[in-house]
């Protein structure tokens, strides 16, 4: 789901399911997609009329409230246009949008609803920027990604903001009001994208609740919309496989390999699937590159640090965290990580220093706030 990051989920007994795009899954390798099969022993969901642009007439009273009208449309001009629309969208006083990255909603929805994730505000910023005369896209921005749970699913999050063209200018606007990082990578995407990650958050919250026939429709319209989409055939994939359709699961998870072979929620399915049915070469050759593709992701050793940690298995985390920074030696959620882990195993001298360290590698404007070794009150030091 795009929480104002671009979410990817996945069920975790064998990491399942993928929410949004990874930063280059654009589809540059001709694959001819297979025909859906239908879902099995579901009644059908029809998917309610909605358009992720769609635009209401409160929308456009507020474009015209908002924007300077004795702007016309020389590129000066323009400008004031961007500037005005922007400013009145991001002000609290004004349109005071709450961001909330589990909502993900329509334009016209977000309009009303005042609140959304990332791909929320964007749908409704773009579509009151066009009403208003400018040119605007969606932008998808590679970040540091951040691996988090919700019941069984883990959550990856990467970030979608919109952009707004005023002559030869063009303005980012992001809700979350994050800045933009030195030779941070960014790439535009279509409105047929954006559109296809929109029903893929929708179907993501539909399989979290286990909506198995809603979760099918949403992915399947985003298939319709933009069939080149690894992470959703994966999706797709778990839905089969959570309605124990084994042979469309695995067409689906073979689909999204074919568009990007290191996607990472195919692999680890596919080799569950070989494994659960007893193809031992099978699963043995997924097994290796399922190994190969996580040892090559720091942010994957994060993960599975947090958990160890939530576990007491501070030994394992520390091995874990110090193997992401042999990888990332300038990612400060690891040395942060790591401190803890050392501080809660007795090591506190250590903890010290890599506490400092990541304090030093921390952006100064941290969402959590100052960056702290934990209170000996929630757990106990403990020798290893």
């Amino acid at each position: 789901m795009v929480d104002g990051f671009r979410q990817f989920k996945a069920f975790l007994g064998t990491v399942a399911i993928a929410l949004i795009a990874l930063l280059g899954a654009c589809s540059t390798v001709s694959v001819r997609a297979p025909e859906i099969p239908p879902l099995e022993n579901h009644a059908p969901y029809e998917i309610p009329e909605m358009d992720p642009l769609g635009l209401s007439p409160e929308m456009t009273a507020f474009v015209r409230q908002h924007i300077n009208h004795k702007y016309g449309f020389t590129e000066r001009r323009m400008d004031g246009r961007a500037w005005s629309l922007t400013y009145a969208a991001l002000d609290p006083n004004l349109l005071n949008f709450d961001y909330d990255p589990m909502i993900t909603l329509p334009a016209d929805q977000a309009f009303q609803a005042r609140q959304g994730n990332c791909l929320t505000f964007s749908n409704m910023f773009i579509a009151m920027a066009r009403e208003a005369g400018l040119s605007a896209w969606y932008q998808e921005v590679k970040i540091p990604t951040k691996w988090t749970a919700v019941k069984d699913t883990v959550l990856v999050s990467k970030h979608v903001n919109a952009v707004v063209q005023s002559g030869s200018k063009t303005y980012t606007v992001d809700v979350s009001r994050r800045k933009p990082e030195p030779f941070e990578v960014s790439r535009r995407l279509s409105d047929a994208e954006a559109a296809a990650q929109f029903y893929n958050n929708l179907g993501a919250d539909a399989l979290i609740v286990e909506d198995l026939a809603r979760a099918y429709a949403f992915f399947r319209k985003a298939l319709e919309t933009y069939p080149g989409e690894s992470y959703i055939w994966s999706n797709l994939g778990v839905v089969f496989k959570r309605n124990l359709q084994i042979d469309a699961a695995l067409l689906a998870y073979q689909t999204a390999l074919q568009y990007d072979p290191n996607e990472m929620v195919a692999l680890n399915n596919t080799y569950a699937i070989y494994e659960e049915a007893g193809n031992a070469a099978a699963a043995e050759d997924m097994r290796r590159r399922v190994e190969k593709n996580r040892q090559k992701n720091p942010y994957f050793l994060l993960y599975q640090a947090e958990t160890a940690k939530e576990e007491l298995r501070w030994a394992d985390a520390i091995n874990l965290l110090n193997r992401a920074i042999r990888m990332d030696g300038k990612e400060y959620r690891f040395y942060y990580s790591l401190a803890q882990s050392q501080y809660y195993s007795g090591k506190m001298a250590v903890a010290q220093v890599n506490l400092e360290r990541a304090i030093e590698l921390a952006p100064p404007d941290l969402d959590d706030g100052p960056l702290t070794l934990p209170g000996k009150e929630q757990y106990p030091p403990v020798d290893l």
